[in-house]
């Protein structure tokens, strides 16, 4: 009896230190989250805005040309353009005939190159700033590989065009007079997992850095990647419920100091990881108010540091301003 009762004294005041210390733990990081995100606020600026209001989109496509401060939203086969206060500008698609468009994205010159699918074929189509057709974009040598290929994503930067199947998990590098120049095969680089695992997988998020490396996430696998020009890939992120551990991840990208931004559907939020993939702080919370987001799937960032964030149930896309030190 005595025996028992001084294990039974020993087990609670194990269980009052592991207590403590979990606790103590949590406030010590709880500062230093804190510290980090006051150094470094994010702050709600307003929603996309037309003469009528806030644009209820739901889960809409937006990039950003950052040469003109312009943002473009592609949904429900129309294009969108609004100037850097958030207003309305511009708009086309739903009188032309362009078939689907899928994505859009815009090259140096100013022209607006749509992926866009009729039947299942997809198209590439070059236009001027009005929507205006000027002709069509051909990736030409596909490699076997890649046979059949159907992007349904597109980005370009620096001279180049990248082409996303997101449930193949496959990426196409091709000049922007359309010759192919590199592929990845994403299952081919996935360690680890059986081919029956990596079937079932589909890529969320998809961007491209100012370094051309090719950044996505998994969701299924909670993490998100950076897959480098020379093919070297690195991930970071696991499940859980803390400030910095992952939910459903979505939308991926990076700012000009190297962080990276992943919003996460489940958490309503997005969360800022340094250069190191180390967590630094997270923006928004689950609600329809000012600063809050519901289900934020697309990311965009521009040169000023605000980033869209677009979100479901018509809610529009959010913009926030980043201020460094």
């Amino acid at each position: 009896m005595k025996n028992k009762k001084n294990k039974n004294i020993l087990f609670s005041a194990a269980r009052k230190f592991l207590f403590i210390a979990l606790f103590s733990g949590s406030l010590v990081l709880g500062a230093f989250y804190n510290d980090v995100a006051s150094a470094n606020e994010t702050s709600f600026l307003y929603t996309l805005s037309n003469f009528s209001g806030t644009v209820p989109f739901s889960w809409a496509r937006v990039f950003v040309d950052k040469e003109r401060n312009e943002i473009y939203v592609l949904y429900q086969n129309l294009i969108r353009i609004f100037n850097s206060s958030g207003m309305e500008i511009y708009r086309f698609g739903d009188d032309i005939d362009l078939g689907r468009i899928t994505d859009a994205t815009v090259d140096r010159e100013g022209n607006i190159l749509m992926l866009t699918y009729r039947e299942s074929r997809y198209e590439i189509i070059r236009c001027n700033f009005r929507g205006e057709p000027i002709d069509k974009l051909e990736i030409r040598n596909l490699p076997a590989e890649f046979s059949g290929f159907s992007p349904d994503r597109m980005i370009y930067r620096d001279g180049y065009l990248y082409l996303a199947s997101l449930s193949r998990k496959k990426v196409v590098v091709a000049t922007s007079d359309g010759k192919f120049e590199k592929g990845y095969v994403i299952d081919s680089l996935l360690e680890g997992l059986s081919e029956r695992k990596k079937k079932d997988i589909q890529m969320g998020g998809f961007s491209v850095d100012k370094d051309g490396n090719i950044l996505f996430t998994l969701p299924t696998m909670f993490k998100a990647f950076k897959l480098s020009p020379d093919r070297k890939m690195t991930a970071f992120g696991k499940p859980g419920g803390l400030p910095g551990d992952f939910g459903v991840v979505s939308g991926i990208i990076s700012d000009d100091r190297g962080h990276y931004l992943v919003a996460d559907k489940q958490k309503s939020k997005v969360m800022v990881f340094d250069k190191n993939y180390q967590f630094l702080w997270e923006f928004g919370y689950r609600g329809v108010g000012a600063g809050g987001l519901i289900r934020p799937q697309d990311l965009s960032i521009d040169s000023q540091n605000r980033v869209y964030v677009t979100n479901s149930a018509r809610k529009g896309i959010s913009v926030f301003k980043i201020s460094y030190p």
